[in-house]
């Protein structure tokens, strides 16, 4: 048997958890590094930054993430995922601490550029890695928990802004030094103990891939392997493994290519948006630091909880149907949320915008990892990443250009109908494969009992 069927068919382990628990740190130090920024913003002193400026910090995080996940990280398919998850943990590290050093936002904007070069790089690989790991039957579970990374990490810069510089006596200097530490020693922990994707390994042999993965089939505890056998995808998967653009916009995969990267566009414009702006938005309606920073850590809560219970879905609903429920249900609350922004409905409504926001962009990246083989899952989710960044770079810039202009509400409400449309995009995905989900991608690696299985959860769903 071969490496990549013995993944597929056995059952999880201990240590196949643990890495993809890895994998949700990576997502957590995405999540940190790049919202960093947006808690700090109100901390700035005064001139540091014009309204202009402070939409450009964000903004550039995002044209940097697309230039890591677009040009960069679909060479994990040639040089492997775990190098340069690595190497752009560490990237992530030293500019964070760099940034303390800013003098002016325009040396903050160059830190920010490649702060967002680096978690680009790592944040898509996280996807693919956690999903390379898991059994045929846990990997929505593993892509859906990698997912929740980014709140947990965006939860943490909340609840670090509120302590942290306080503690410091208003030092935003103290939140990147926080956030440096963090990566740090994320990094050390990934290069020491991860090993090197199998199904990677299994498609692009060299000399001592047998050596590598017969050492990785021991400590996942697969039995009955043969690491020297060929996959049954793994011809066709170096064959194509220098036409990666071809693949993904192949006759088979275009139209949910498109599906893919319109949808995840739109949706990741309002999603950063609501995480990027928040704490500014709602610190100067309610002319209180500590309100927006509280406001944006309720929305984080809200997006842990939205992702533990897609995660829970979907082990029995396919996550395209997930994916435009949990929009819907997101645009309900940001129209609430907007049309309120104080009290106990507004509280509400953020919670219910986190999860909503959460959910979706989890399924998206979900069904992503799902939808695309092997051979061109990293180059997929790599330019899947790098076109989303469009939306996220334009909003901040917009929101910082309005600042003065639009109010608040209004911005939240035009932010609802961008994200309605990225919930019709899942929609028509979720129609147009549902009848082939989940046996596309390592048909060959099922059992029948899987494959039985699999077909019960589409007819259920």
């Amino acid at each position: 048997m071969d490496v990549v069927t013995a993944i597929r068919q056995q059952p999880m382990t201990p240590f196949r958890w643990y890495a993809v628990s890895l994998c949700i740190l990576c997502g957590a130090i995405d999540g940190l590094d790049l919202l960093l920024v947006s808690y700090a913003l109100p901390h700035l002193p005064d001139g540091f930054a014009s309204g202009e400026q402070k939409g450009l910090l964000i903004s550039l995080g995002f044209v940097g993430y697309a230039v890591g996940s677009a040009v960069i990280a679909p060479y994990a398919d040639r040089v492997g995922r775990k190098r340069l998850v690595v190497g752009a943990l560490f990237a992530a590290a030293v500019i964070l601490a760099a940034t303390t050093l800013a003098p002016n936002a325009e040396v903050m904007m160059f830190t920010r550029l490649l702060t967002g070069v680096a978690v680009g790089v790592m944040l898509p690989l996280a996807h693919v890695l956690g999903d390379e790991y898991a059994s045929q039957n846990r990997r929505g579970l593993a892509v859906a928990l990698v997912t929740l990374g980014f709140p947990l990490g965006s939860l943490l810069g909340g609840m670090a802004s509120l302590v942290i510089i306080k503690a410091f006596d208003g030092a935003w200097q103290a939140l990147f030094w926080f956030g440096a530490l963090v990566s740090l020693g994320v990094t050390l922990l990934v290069w020491l103990t991860l090993p090197e994707s199998p199904v990677y390994l299994a498609g692009r042999r060299s000399d001592t891939s047998a050596d590598r993965i017969s050492a990785i089939v021991r400590r996942m505890k697969l039995t009955g392997v043969d690491p020297a056998a060929q996959p049954a995808r793994a011809e066709a998967a170096h064959s194509s493994s220098n036409s990666g653009k071809a693949g993904v916009l192949s006759s088979r995969y275009r139209v949910r290519s498109l599906l893919i990267w319109g949808g995840y566009t739109c949706g990741i414009l309002g999603y950063y948006f609501i995480n990027s702006w928040t704490p500014q938005l709602i610190s100067t309606a309610a002319d209180n630091v500590e309100t927006g920073a509280l406001m944006a850590t309720v929305i984080s809560i809200g997006a842990i909880v939205g992702g533990l219970l897609f995660a829970i879905f979907t082990l029995r609903v396919i996550p395209t149907k997930l994916c435009w429920i949990a929009l819907v249900v997101g645009v309900v609350a940001q129209i609430a949320f907007a049309m309120t922004m104080a009290g106990a409905i507004a509280y509400v409504s953020a919670v219910l915008l986190g999860m909503g926001m959460q959910a979706g962009m989890s399924a998206y990246m979900t069904s992503a990892a799902r939808l695309y083989p092997a051979e061109i899952r990293a180059r997929g989710l790599g330019l899947m990443g790098g076109f989303s960044r469009v939306g996220s770079i334009t909003a901040p810039l917009l929101v910082g250009a309005l600042l003065t202009v639009v109010t608040a509400r209004a911005m939240y409400l035009t932010s609802s109908v961008i994200v309605l449309i990225a919930g019709v995009a899942a929609f028509a995905l979720w129609r147009n494969t549902r009848y082939e989900f989940d046996t596309q991608d390592d048909a060959a690696s099922e059992t029948p009992e899987e494959a039985t299985d699999a077909s019960a959860s589409v007819a259920r769903t």
